[in-house]
């Protein structure tokens, strides 16, 4: 192309239809203007995409819904896990708040307000995660401490003074007030 053209491009709703407001605005005649419906578009898209998954997913390895683009299909789609979470908390308003926090990870969680309740009543169902207060801390026969392979959330109101000797590596360690994004 020549430098003497201006290339205009309109994004927009109903582009190309009557009703485009390129046509009611004023342009200049050494200009291309070209008009993309943004809706027309992302259909094209999207159709373009499933076509081209539909024909060689059996051939390459990759997913149709993980891309930039079309990611937002998968996270609203996404299953809860199957994984079990045992929360041991002593206040009940605080642990049925965190419970309603956690339900989006997982449908399965226990909620204990006494570690001897968690000990008995979990029974064969070993957690995959421990969500611990620091009020729970304190108390003798904490179950998670014998469990020498479940990783650990410990919210305390005290982060720096948590001092774990043995398996320090599974635990984890967060503030309260506890802030939701950093429990996600």
């Amino acid at each position: 192309m020549n430098d003497e053209n201006n290339i205009r491009v309109h994004l927009g709703l109903n582009c190309g239809m009557s009703v485009c407001q390129l046509d009611s605005m004023n342009i200049q005649e050494n200009g291309i203007d070209i008009r993309i419906d943004i809706e027309q578009f992302c259909l094209r898209m999207c159709k373009s995409a499933k076509s081209y998954y539909d024909k060689v997913h059996l051939e390459k390895d990759f997913s149709l819904y993980n891309t930039p683009v079309l990611d937002f299909i998968q996270v609203t789609q996404k299953k809860k896990a199957d994984s079990i979470i045992a929360l041991l908390c002593g206040n009940k308003r605080y642990a049925k708040g965190l419970k309603e926090t956690l339900q989006f990870i997982s449908e399965q969680i226990m909620l204990f307000y006494a570690p001897e309740s968690a000990k008995t009543k979990s029974g064969k169902h070993n957690p995959d995660l421990w969500v611990v207060t620091e009020d729970m801390m304190r108390q003798p026969n904490q179950p998670w401490r014998a469990d020498r392979t479940t990783p650990v959330i410990l919210i305390t109101g005290n982060p720096d003074s948590v001092e774990i000797k043995k398996n320090s590596g599974k635990l984890t360690v967060l503030s309260m007030p506890l802030s939701i994004v950093d429990l996600r």
